[in-house]
């Protein structure tokens, strides 16, 4: 219905008539208002998690007959915008220069409520530089790439430039390289100031913390770099020279800090390093740190607790003589995984025994196939020794079961294996499992949980370890959705700078994903951007019956999703809106 005014006083018309709806009474008004919000173009004033699908596909059906039987006027930019009708020629309009703004938009309005223009203002940047600072670290959300492949999408993909009010005509591929140099000369201060919003903005206690390392490779030679060395690849690319970066974040998700060291560095020699630059943060109350079995080192617990902090980790070792066999509790139960725990308190640390149905399917399943392919090796290189051609020099024979030992050295730990030799060659090749060692211990689903804290519970403990797989997932992240791997630089200090611009487009993302899991929306960042890349801003241009030519700079009308995340972030749906560029 539509109220309206007459000379005989106040009246009511019926704008359309929904029908029978299937949708409880209760839910009516909600419908209604929704209804009104996308005819008048209005922000929504429910929250997402009370606005059901069936209430959203409604409301935009039903708002879309509205305005086809009446032709409402659009929502005008600004006050003093009156209406303005042309009669233009329908075979002369053309839509050009499409330039995507959803996901740079979201992206700035983010940025924009951690401060983060005022905090380079705070660190001495211009404005000039603060705007190109802004668009790389953008870039690095949105298309994550090389700075020359930012620098392209900058000019010829993106409307990032109409969102900061830049000529993009005026800005270099060098103003890019240079100002990634000049955020790295200041990274600590950015850094701290950063943590400091985003503690005051999300109220976050950081009372735990999660430390872990990962690596990136390059494909060249170290050519006296000072941080690129061989090591250990966790993409399997010992091929290659490394950078190792270290991470501290806290229980939230944020990054708290983040260094960057050798490529061959060990995992523990860097944590006290790290833990220690945090030592004068938070509010006075002890720390718990979380660390994975890598980093775990008997040394590295004693430090953490010698410098005042608590730790969780997973053993290296079995830190129990022997397994318990009662005092279990469950501390998770779903359709696929069953998990149980017994807790052993010791004189200064709690043990967590945990066993998984999930990780003990895993694991037989692992040993089975580490079984036959070790085995079927042991009988190829037997079979060799009865074949003409096949291998049979003794030293020979060593050297292929060494290899086989190497590659299946989690399953060939449980076997002797015999060579028969006659003078220098092998004639014959045994093998059996070691009596005395049980393999089901090993691939059984089991690990043990170690912490400092002697009053958690099964439940408690085994809820902070679950932590780790967050830090996992903050890692991917950085490595799969911002373009942290594969790195392209050759010098030392563009290649701290391309790993930094990183880390600071996940302090966004973070944020980013903090306000949408309030508003119960679980989705990876990637398919957040891959969705709202779909509202562009596009340049129309069409001739009217005199012959004048008319060009007009519009975005797209925000679909569903991007309502939905405008709406989660309390941001504008449509930004820029229409721009008269030429008549």
């Amino acid at each position: 219905m539509e109220s309206y005014r007459t000379e005989k006083g106040p009246r009511q018309r019926r704008l359309l008539n929904l029908g029978k709806l299937d949708l409880p009474r209760d839910q009516w008004k909600s419908l209604a208002n929704r209804i009104e919000e996308i005819v008048t173009g209005q922000h929504s004033l429910i929250p997402v998690r009370q606005l059901t699908d069936e209430i959203e596909d409604l409301a935009q059906h039903y708002a879309a007959l509205l305005k086809n039987r009446y032709h409402p006027k659009p929502p005008i930019v600004s006050s003093d915008t009156e209406p303005q009708y042309e009669e233009v020629d329908i075979h002369s309009i053309k839509n050009k220069k499409a330039r995507t703004v959803g996901a740079e938009h979201v992206c700035l309005s983010t940025m924009k409520k951690l401060g983060f223009s005022a905090i380079l203002s705070e660190l001495g940047f211009q404005k000039r530089q603060i705007q190109i600072a802004e668009s790389v670290i953008v870039g690095r959300m949105v298309f994550p790439s090389s700075e020359h492949r930012t620098f392209l999408w900058f000019k010829k993909m993106s409307a990032i430039s109409n969102l900061l009010n830049v000529d993009s005509d005026r800005l270099s591929l060098n103003s890019f390289y240079r100002i990634a140099d000049t955020l790295l000369s200041v990274k600590e201060q950015i850094e701290s100031k950063l943590a400091d919003r985003e503690k005051t903005l999300f109220n976050l206690r950081e009372k735990i913390l999660l430390y872990d390392l990962t690596n990136t490779h390059f494909e060249s030679r170290i050519n006296g770099s000072r941080i690129k060395r061989y090591g250990r690849s966790k993409q399997k690319r010992g091929d290659c020279p490394l950078v190792t970066l270290g991470l501290v974040v806290d229980g939230d998700g944020f990054p708290k800090r983040s260094e960057i060291f050798e490529g061959n560095v060990s995992e523990g020699a860097t944590l006290m390093q790290m833990v220690n630059e945090l030592n004068g943060d938070g509010d006075g109350e002890k720390k718990l740190v979380v660390i994975d079995a890598g980093i775990a080192k008997e040394e590295n617990l004693v430090l953490l607790c010698e410098a005042g902090y608590d730790y969780i980790c997973v053993a290296l070792n079995k830190p129990l003589e022997n397994v318990p066999e009662e005092g279990f509790v469950t501390v998770r139960y779903t359709r696929d995984n069953h998990v149980e725990a017994s807790l052993v308190r010791k004189e200064n640390e709690t043990v967590l025994f945990c066993r998984s149905l999930k990780k003990r399917m895993k694991e037989k399943a692992m040993q089975t196939r580490y079984q036959e392919h070790f085995e079927m090796t042991l009988e190829s290189i037997r079979d060799g020794l009865h074949k003409k051609g096949g291998t049979k020099w003794y030293d020979k024979v060593l050297s292929r079961i060494g290899r086989a030992q190497e590659k299946y050295k989690s399953i060939s730990y449980f076997y002797d294996i015999e060579v028969e030799r006659q003078g220098d060659k092998a004639v014959d090749l045994q093998w059996r499992m070691k009596p005395n060692l049980n393999m089901d211990e090993r691939f059984g689903g089991t690990y043990y949980l170690r912490t400092s804290r002697m009053d958690l519970s099964e439940q408690e403990i085994w809820n902070l370890y679950l932590m780790l797989t967050d830090l996992e997932d903050s890692f991917r992240s950085l490595k799969s959705e911002l373009g942290l791997r594969p790195n392209f630089h050759q010098m030392d200090h563009r290649i701290e700078a391309h790993l930094f611009i990183t880390v600071l487009a996940y302090h966004f993302v973070t944020c980013i994903q903090w306000y949408l899991h309030r508003q119960g929306i679980y989705m990876r960042w990637s398919s957040i951007r891959l969705l709202l890349s779909t509202q562009v801003r596009v340049t129309t241009e069409m001739t009217t019956r005199d012959g004048r030519k008319i060009i007009l700079r519009n975005t797209t009308e925000p679909e569903r999703f991007h309502q939905m995340i405008a709406r989660s972030l309390n941001i504008d749906p449509k930004p820029l809106g229409v721009v008269n560029i030429g008549l």
